[in-house]
């Protein structure tokens, strides 16, 4: 992994680590980093439950949009992608995800 890929992907598991630390009660959350094809791929799983009441959902995923705003601009540098939703994993909760293309992200902070 180029040392500018490294940068982008260590800024890209500290956002959404802080929002899943954040967002949940619970010390314990899940991390997973790996290549698909020629993207990174960080997920991260958290234990907050998503809202039954509309308003309440809304509020949530207007907070947490805040909170990864400095994640959807690494994602744009890199032109990558990222979101969050509902996990559909045994312990629910809910799932963050960043995906950083290889060749666009190796570009990551340096100056042009």
């Amino acid at each position: 992994m180029s040392r500018t890929l490294r940068q982008a992907a260590i800024q890209v598991v500290g956002e959404l680590t802080a929002a899943a630390c954040q967002f949940t009660e619970s010390v314990d959350f899940y991390l997973a980093l790996r290549f698909r094809g020629e993207a990174l791929r960080v997920i991260v799983y958290d234990h907050h439950p998503r809202h039954t009441h509309p308003r309440l959902a809304d509020a949530c995923d207007a907070r947490r949009r805040a909170a990864l705003r400095v994640l959807a601009c690494v994602c744009r540098a890199c032109h990558g992608d990222w979101g969050f939703g509902k996990a559909h994993e045994p312990g629910g909760g809910t799932r963050m995800w960043a995906t950083l293309p290889r060749a666009s992200a190796a570009a990551y902070g340096l100056e042009r």
